[in-house]
Formats: structure tokens, C-alpha cells, sequence
């Protein structure tokens, strides 16, 4: 999935308007398994690498996926998880949550770039049969169905924002899919 679409869904799954304090512990928690993701990127293309050299050969090398492997680990999030529950830390709990519900939502919809969800405890990869962005693995519906699930995320977001900035993001993030959704899919064919 896309990263906003996990803080997104994150916020609305996660979050309460009883308990404000902890929408930057899941908004953090929603995002952090990316982080890595995000400076690899921007290192390649400081290093001036090109797009399809990026993300066909450097994002498979051994060392960036184990650097990525570790932000997207199941077992270290249930560990962080359980260590906040255990310490009475509602903050640190729910942060680690988000990344838990993170990992939970990337798992079904990878499949080349599926990531070792299980480390420590093994290395295997659980490469799905559909992408979230792949059209030859069905990369389009899945798509639509993340854009879909954000919408109604974002309607219930909506009731509980008060914020216009808030307000203002959440109509940004809806308007950008379908920017891109028509631009990647229906422009460029990628229903097959």
C-alpha cells in the first residue's frame, strides 16, 4: 500500500476523538515502517540513479532489504507491542499498533517487492498473488480498492476533524489518487 493510505486508515481505525493525544503515536506508527524506504530513495537519487535501476536492482540488494526488513518486522512490532502493554505505555502501545496494522496491510498486497515480515524468526517472504501497484498482478483493481477503502476512511476522518488543515489534507490525499489512479491505470492502460 501506499504510505498515506496506511496513515490514513491507521487514523480512522486507530484513532478515537475522545483520545487526540494519540493520533501522532498511530500517525507516527503508520509511517515509520517506510521511513527507510524514503531515505533509500532519496540516496539514489542523490547517487543520480535512474528510476528503473532504483527500483529493478539497488531495492533488491541484500543490504537495503535487510535495513527494510527490520521496519517491517512483525515480531519486533508484537515485541514493542508487548512491551508497551506490559509497561503500562498507552503511547508507546499504540504507536507500535500502527505499525503492527501497517504490516498487516502490506502483507496481502505484495508480491516481487513483498518484504520479510517475519524477522527475525525467518526470512521467508509471503509474495501475494495480487500488488498494489503491479497491473500484471492485478495492480489496477487493488489500487482502486486502496483508493476506495481511503475515501471511506477519509469520510470518517472527516466527521471527527475539526481541523481545516486536517480537512484540507484529507481532500489532497483523495484528489492525488485520483490524479494519479487516472494517470498510472486509465491513461496508461494499465488494466489489462
Amino acid at each position: 500500500m501506499n504510505t498515506p493510505s496506511h496513515l490514513i486508515l491507521n487514523l480512522a481505525i486507530l484513532g478515537r476523538r475522545a483520545t487526540p493525544a494519540w493520533n501522532w503515536p498511530i500517525a507516527i506508527g503508520s509511517v515509520l515502517p517506510d521511513v527507510a524506504l524514503f531515505f533509500f530513495y532519496g540516496w539514489a537519487k542523490a547517487m543520480g540513479l535512474p528510476e528503473r535501476e532504483i527500483w529493478s536492482t539497488v531495492y533488491y540488494q541484500p543490504g537495503w532489504q535487510d535495513i527494510f526488513a527490520v521496519g517491517n518486522s512483525i515480531p519486533l512490532a508484537l515485541l514493542g507491542l508487548g512491551i508497551a502493554l506490559w509497561r503500562r505505555w498507552p503511547r508507546w502501545a499504540v504507536l507500535f499498533g500502527s505499525m503492527l496494522l501497517h504490516h498487516l496491510q502490506d502483507l496481502p498486497v505484495h508480491h516481487d517487492d513483498a518484504h520479510r515480515h517475519f524477522v527475525p524468526l525467518s526470512n521467508v517472504r509471503f509474495q501475494s498473488p495480487i500488488s498494489y501497484w503491479d497491473p500484471a498482478r492485478f495492480g489496477a483493481y487493488v489500487a482502486l480498492v486502496e483508493w476506495g477503502l481511503v475515501v471511506v476512511a477519509s469520510v470518517v476522518l472527516w466527521r471527527r476533524s475539526r481541523s481545516r488543515w486536517g480537512r484540507f489534507c484529507l481532500v489532497s490525499v483523495n484528489v492525488f489518487y485520483g490524479v494519479m489512479y487516472g494517470l498510472m491505470y486509465l491513461h496508461g492502460g494499465g488494466f489489462a
